[in-house]
């Protein structure tokens, strides 16, 4: 095999990854607005009296977190499966085609006696001693490389559930009574209805252009918690990308 069939579809599966991650970047700085309502609702402060105030509030129409969740998993599956398209790719260069998944361990010094690692090395044993000397696909050694395993778990168990929090209404035109202004702000849960703000009775206008931005973090308990999500997928398809890029290095001696 040549060294660009080896690392092709590899390369693929991350070029897949980064579009998803594109695509939660747009969805955070302008949540699509078939996800959710923007209403006003007339009240009056006093019990039975005639409407006096609005209330404009946020509404979604569906969870905002698995819409973010099923992207973000999309991601870290492409990142992990371009490992093991590699893995499989690559022993065909030294022998007959075999089923393998590229070796993880949370543990550095249990990375050897997995599973994985065992059938690597039988079927292709340098590619196993470089992953092991030179990879190191393990928590405590390359911690965004064993994370696309992780969270790859984790979302097939459907436990990669992001946090996500409304953080603003943006619009070139939103009018409280005489007032114009270019934005709402907003915090909380983004799954949630929430009134954002109290405006004189038909005191409040907004033109369609309208956006509501959020942010989206890892819930707590996950690799990455706490940390916004965007960035840290970024940096996870850079060590990936790194990785193929030392893979693509070993394997060419191996290369019609």
């Amino acid at each position: 095999m040549k060294v660009q069939e080896v690392m092709e579809s590899a390369r693929l599966k991350v070029s897949r990854a980064n579009r998803h991650i594109d695509e939660i970047n747009a969805d955070q700085s302008a949540l699509p607005m078939r996800l959710y309502d923007l209403g006003v609702t007339h009240r009056s402060v006093a019990l039975l009296r005639e409407p006096d105030c609005d209330l404009v509030t946020y509404i979604p129409k569906q969870s905002i977190s698995k819409h973010f969740g099923a992207i973000a998993g999309d991601v870290v599956n492409n990142l992990r499966e371009s490992m093991d398209v590699w893995i499989n790719t690559a022993v065909r260069c030294v022998g007959p085609v075999k089923k393998l998944h590229f070796p993880f361990s949370e543990e550095r010094q249990n990375l050897e006696a997995s599973g994985n690692f065992r059938n690597v090395e039988k079927a292709f044993p340098d590619a196993a001693d470089f992953i092991s000397k030179k990879i190191e696909p393990c928590r405590n050694t390359n911690l965004y490389l064993w994370a696309a395993t992780s969270l790859c778990n984790a979302n097939k168990h459907n436990d990669f559930i992001p946090v996500v929090g409304l953080s603003q209404i943006k619009g070139k035109n939103i009018q409280i009574g005489s007032v114009n202004i270019g934005e709402l702000a907003a915090s909380g849960d983004a799954n949630k209805p929430q009134t954002l703000i109290c405006a004189p009775y038909k005191g409040f206008s907004i033109e369609d252009d309208f956006k509501a931005t959020v942010e989206v973090s890892f819930p707590k308990g996950a690799v990455f918690e706490d940390q916004l999500i965007v960035p840290t997928l970024v940096k996870m398809s850079d060590v990936v990308t790194e990785t193929l890029d030392a893979l693509e290095v070993f394997i060419r001696p191996y290369c019609k």
